[in-house]
C-alpha cells in the first residue's frame, strides 16, 4: 500500500518539477510616462518551452498568448486603486501549404495588426516581446504613485491527462517612471 502511494506521488510530482524548471516568466518590464500616457514594454521568457504548444502550432491549430496588463495606484496596507486594464492577445496559425505563420495582434479584442512570417525564431520574438506605446492614460494622477503589473495566460494543460489547469505566469510589477529616471 505504501509502495503504491509513493509511486502515485512520484507520478504527480515529477511532471510538476519538470514544468517548474522551464516556467514561463515575464521579464524586462518597464512602464514609462510621457505627458499623461504610459508606455509599457516587457518580454515573455520560456513561453514556448512547452513542446505541446509548438506541436499544436505546427499542426495548424491556432496558438495564442494572452497578456493582461493593469495600471493601478499602489496603496500600502489598503486595497490598490485600479485605474485601467488592457488585454493583449497574440494569436498565431500555421499555413502548411505556404509554410507561413500568420500572427494576429489584438488589443482589447480589436485587431491591431496582422503579420506573416516564414522564420520561426522571428515569430517567437514577435510573440514574446511586447511594446505598447501610450497604452494607458493617467490624467492628472501623480505618476510616481502608480504601478503596472503584467501576467501571461499561455494555454490549458492537463495533469495526468485528467485535471485541466491554465498555464500562466506569475504577476510581475514595476513602478511607473519618467524616461529620464534610472530604475
Amino acid at each position: 500500500m505504501l509502495r503504491a502511494a509513493s509511486i502515485l506521488l512520484l507520478l504527480v510530482v515529477a511532471p510538476l518539477a519538470a514544468a517548474a524548471e522551464e516556467e514561463p516568466t515575464i521579464r524586462n518590464l518597464s512602464a514609462v510616462v510621457e505627458g499623461q500616457k504610459v508606455t509599457v514594454r516587457f518580454s515573455l521568457a520560456n513561453g514556448l518551452a512547452n513542446g505541446e504548444m509548438v506541436e499544436a502550432l505546427e499542426a495548424g491549430l491556432p496558438t495564442s498568448f494572452t497578456y493582461i496588463v493593469e495600471i493601478f495606484r499602489d496603496r500600502p496596507n489598503w486595497f490598490d486603486d485600479s485605474i485601467a486594464r488592457a488585454r493583449i492577445e497574440v494569436i498565431v496559425t500555421f499555413n502548411s501549404v505556404t509554410r507561413e505563420y500568420l500572427l494576429n495582434y489584438r488589443r482589447d479584442r480589436k485587431l491591431v495588426r496582422s503579420e506573416t512570417f516564414t522564420d520561426f525564431a522571428t515569430l517567437v520574438t514577435r510573440m514574446t516581446n511586447i511594446e505598447e506605446r501610450d497604452l494607458f492614460e493617467i490624467g492628472n494622477r501623480q505618476y510616481f504613485k502608480l504601478k503596472v503589473r503584467v501576467k501571461a495566460d499561455l494555454m490549458r494543460g492537463w495533469l495526468l491527462y485528467v485535471v485541466p489547469w491554465e498555464i500562466s505566469t506569475r504577476w510581475r510589477e514595476t513602478r511607473v517612471r519618467r524616461a529620464d529616471e534610472t530604475p
